[in-house]
């Protein structure tokens, strides 16, 4: 392989609540979480078995997704992304992440890449749910005109467009991934920290845009108890 920085799409996708899977598998005699995080990565083999040039890399929470650029290839791209928040989901567990394009070497056991760097930038800043958002960068390489995106991805109102995970893997086993999704969203309301609630609460709500249903619930209860 030539050692030679090349232009590539990069997705870096953060694992949320890693921390405290890692301390609870450390304190529990079965590695519960530690056997579902292997376990997506192994599945992640199928996603990309038909594409030599798709790499994915697991460091910790960390996973780094890279092809080589093609605009005309930006679609299987996010379809990869998506199909392995998929595989992440049917686990009972979320990520979220960012979207960039950028010069990229990586061989495995060596990267070195400034679109890893953006990636980043987009995932700690702008990411915030369980989301991988996708840079204008890329948009605006991939859809100069910006008339038309791709169906695989979702404008928020808050400007920012991301992949659309439920809706592009909503055909494999619909009413499974309705009822995982609707587990998280409800042990996610239970945490005691509003940082965890509010990503329950976006999961809610991009659950009912996408399946047509009423997770969210209302937002405002009078005559009720604590």
């Amino acid at each position: 392989m030539a050692v030679e920085l090349k232009q590539h799409y990069v997705a870096f996708l953060d694992v949320l609540g890693f921390s405290e899977m890692v301390r609870s598998d450390v304190r529990e005699e079965k590695q519960v979480f530690l056997t579902k995080l292997f376990r997506c990565h192994q599945g992640a083999v199928g996603i990309f078995k038909n594409e030599p040039n798709c790499s994915i890399t697991q460091f910790s929470d960390s996973i780094v997704i890279a092809r080589p650029y093609d605009d005309r290839e930006f679609e299987y791209f996010i379809t990869c992304v998506a199909e392995y928040q998929r595989l992440l989901l049917d686990e009972g567990l979320l990520c979220r992440g960012g979207i960039a394009v950028d010069k990229h070497f990586s061989n495995g056991t060596f990267t070195f890449s400034a679109g890893l760097i953006s990636a980043y930038i987009v995932e700690s800043t702008a990411a915030r749910y369980p989301r991988v958002v996708v840079s204008r960068d890329v948009l605006d390489l991939v859809f100069p005109d910006f008339q038309k995106i791709s169906k695989g991805l979702v404008k928020e109102d808050d400007g920012l467009i991301f992949v659309d995970y439920l809706g592009v893997t909503f055909r494999k086993k619909p009413m499974t991934l309705r009822a995982n999704v609707r587990v998280l969203v409800e042990n996610l309301a239970k945490s005691a920290q509003s940082s965890v609630r509010e990503k329950g609460l976006w999961l809610a709500a991009y659950a009912d845009a996408t399946f047509k249903t009423r997770m969210k619930g209302p937002r405002f209860r009078r005559n009720v108890g604590p």
